[in-house]
């Protein structure tokens, strides 16, 4: 009887260890594609991706699809509309080319379909299947919205005066660098994609806007208060080849800066040594018969040890507000 036992007990462990060995087999063979994903084709982006849960793994493999076509932009930019109507500026060119690339690897997805998925005790595994036709298609009517209201801008722009098409060029410049990252994906995602219904008209746009910087010819004026600032922004439209007269102008630019003095209530004796402007600065805009064409106002706190008008000659805020904006946007509020 004890000898039965033994045996009986021998052979339920064996059986145990050919079953583990099996499901272990299996489970590698079942998931072959965890190490093994399908290659991309015309079609279809395939990616594996990990995570804690199936959200963050499917995140994980679009991010990786994104790296994919993030390479393929970075090759076919130079085929795109953006390249083309910039083609003779290698500053601005290489800029765009590199905020393109930054902006293509936050793709936006959907329809996103997950092919396979697996729970190994630790993780989420996914192989997800991105169609690429899908893909194109949202881009295809982002780039129509936007084209829709950047025609809109060039209709009013055609008719506009001096300083009004400058203040424009703003706007329509803000649509076409959006534009820039669509081409750029669209051509990426589909290598027979065709923009020639774009290109001729956005250098064309391109063109006109530099022509209409070209005409204006501009004169600054400003207060006491406010010539650090005149000074920062003749130095910045200079940057831009702008022009200037004191007769032949056709956009007269006024700088004005109220303030009030401060005082910073600390305990703290390098702070109580500063003195505060409270700065109300307006930048208003006249073409040569007097009449407005765009008025701005900012409010900014400056402060300084070297006293009160030290603190309201001071330019960093408004460097850095030209640093996000651009120049123009500035001068224009735009």
């Amino acid at each position: 009887m004890k000898t039965l036992f033994i045996f009986l007990t021998l052979t339920f462990f064996s059986a145990c260890g050919v079953l583990a060995s099996s499901s272990s087999l299996n489970s590698s063979a079942n998931h072959e594609w965890i190490n093994n994903p399908p290659s991309d084709t015309a079609e279809y982006f395939y990616a594996v991706g990990y995570g804690v849960t199936q959200k963050d793994a499917k995140s994980d493999a679009l991010a990786t699809i994104s790296a994919k076509i993030s390479v393929n932009v970075a090759s076919s930019f130079s085929s795109s509309v953006s390249a083309s109507r910039q083609g003779d500026n290698e500053e601005v060119l290489s800029n765009t080319k590199n905020e393109v690339l930054s902006k293509s690897k936050d793709i936006e997805y959907t329809d996103v379909k997950v092919e396979e998925s697996f729970d190994d005790g630790k993780q989420w595994i996914l192989l997800v299947e991105v169609e690429r036709a899908i893909l194109s298609a949202t881009y295809e009517r982002k780039l129509e919205k936007v084209d829709s209201q950047l025609q809109a801008e060039w209709e009013i722009f055609e008719r506009a005066g001096f300083f009004e098409k400058l203040k424009l060029t703003a706007s329509i410049e803000k649509y076409l660098k959006e534009t820039d990252t669509f081409f750029a994906l669209l051509h990426a995602l589909n290598v027979s994609y065709d923009d020639s219904k774009y290109t001729q008209r956005y250098i064309n746009y391109t063109k006109e806007m530099r022509k209409a910087k070209n005409e204006l010819i501009f004169k600054i004026n400003a207060d006491k208060n406010s010539e650090s600032l005149a000074a920062l922004i003749r130095s910045q439209l200079s940057e831009q080849n702008a022009k200037f007269s004191d007769s032949n102008y056709n956009v007269l630019i006024n700088v004005s800066t109220n303030a009030k003095e401060a005082k910073v209530n600390s305990t703290n004796e390098t702070f109580k040594k500063l003195t505060i402007a409270l700065r109300n600065t307006v930048i208003k805009a006249t073409d040569k018969s007097g009449n407005i064409v765009s008025n701005v106002e900012y409010k900014t706190k400056e402060g300084s040890s070297e006293g009160f008008q030290d603190a309201i000659s001071r330019t960093a805020k408004y460097e850095k507000k030209i640093a996000e904006i651009g120049i123009i946007s500035f001068i224009t509020g735009n």
